[in-house]
């Protein structure tokens, strides 16, 4: 079996909704104009606004889907659940 295969689709998923949050706002031609307006705004302004609250939920998508699949992996090597803290006799095993 080969290496590539071992890694799991939530982290491909994440790689590709990462890089759609940072590439999509480099595409200056894509938002390079003046209308549409909003409330008076250029295109350009409000354009630029709404990448940082969509990135801000991609990201979010993308931890929970890391933190998931790393919860899933660290229980089924037994090392148990990295968010509860280990007890005295965890620890010393």
């Amino acid at each position: 079996m080969s290496r590539l295969s071992a890694v799991k689709p939530a982290y491909w998923i994440s790689g590709v909704l990462l890089a759609i949050a940072i590439v999509v706002p480099l595409l200056v031609s894509t938002y390079a104009k003046d209308r549409p307006r909003l409330w008076g705004f250029p295109f350009f302004y409000w354009y630029q606004l709404l990448w940082v609250f969509l990135s801000a939920i991609l990201v979010s998508i993308c931890y929970r889907l890391v933190s998931t699949e790393e919860r899933k992996r660290r229980a089924a090597q037994g090392l148990g659940d990295p968010e509860r803290p280990a007890t005295a006799k965890e620890a010393d095993q």
